[in-house]
């Protein structure tokens, strides 16, 4: 009887120091089964905004455990290596174990995109008479707003084209004589580098 109640105790005993270590293991950081260019490293992409833009706090690597896949942190696990961007391109970052990790690293790449180019036009009436213009054209110079060298052409139907002109820099001229109906303007900015090409129509309408 003494025997099996030994037999019982040393059974119990030796089944509780292996949950404990169970638990241990699961609590302690797991190192990976493979190094960081296995992992699934996620970059962010940015637009241009005319300010230098950081990746940090803004990427998620994730790594095949023994426990399966888990999110590393950024400061506990890896950190980031790089040089932050301003203009659009693209810029190297190394993502480069530490803590548990320590050994491991990948070079991945983040995106700046060129930023809209919002085009602005004032200083023109939307409207005209049709009878001020019998006897005397009107001229006007559009204030255009954008990135990039600006163009304007005249837009409208073929019976319209000889009582407009459009200058490149945005001289417009209603000539005498003009004939009812809608005159467009295309006014596009070109962009640069770090800024898409933009454009604005406006309508004019001589009644």
């Amino acid at each position: 009887m003494r025997m099996k109640r030994l037999f019982a105790v040393m059974l119990a005993a030796i089944m509780m120091m292996t949950c404990v270590s169970v638990a241990s293991a699961a609590s302690s950081p797991s190192k990976p089964s493979a190094n960081f260019k296995t992992a699934s490293v996620a970059m962010p992409s940015f637009v241009y905004n005319a300010k230098t833009q950081k990746v940090n706090g803004k990427v998620t690597v994730k790594v095949k455990t023994s426990y399966g896949y888990v999110t590393l942190k950024e400061g506990v696990h890896y950190k980031l290596v790089y040089k932050a961007g301003k203009y659009v391109g693209s810029y190297k970052v190394s993502v480069v174990g530490i803590g548990a990790y320590k050994g491991t690293s990948v070079s991945k790449t983040y995106k700046i995109t060129k930023a809209g180019n919002k085009v602005t036009v004032k200083n023109y009436k939307t409207s005209y008479k049709a009878s001020s213009l019998k006897k005397k054209a009107t001229t006007f110079t559009l204030k255009i707003k954008g990135v990039g060298v600006r163009t304007c052409k005249a837009s409208v139907p073929s019976k319209l084209k000889k009582y407009i002109s459009v200058g490149k820099k945005g001289k417009v001229t209603l000539k005498k004589g003009a004939k009812k109906g809608t005159y467009k303007i295309v006014v596009k900015c070109a962009g640069t580098n770090n800024y898409k090409a933009g454009t604005k129509t406006i309508t004019i309408k001589v009644k």
